[in-house]
């Protein structure tokens, strides 16, 4: 099971976009990728207008071990 699964997903370090640049209307997650360098694919989608938006975040370093 993913960390997003278990509900034990750490914050992201940086601001993920909560209003479509389109039409200001509110985002919803939709899903949220890991990928290498402790980055995350974060596709959302306008709750108005409907259109999907990739953001790409840098999330918190993942610990070794």
């Amino acid at each position: 099971m993913t960390q997003l699964e278990t509900g034990h997903h750490p914050p992201p370090e940086s601001a993920v976009r909560s209003h479509c640049p389109e039409c200001r209307g509110r985002l919803s997650v939709l899903r949220v990728f890991g990928s290498r360098k402790a980055s995350e694919y974060w596709t959302l989608q306008c709750n108005r207008c409907h259109s999907i938006h990739l953001d790409i975040v840098k999330g918190a370093p993942v610990a070794a071990g």
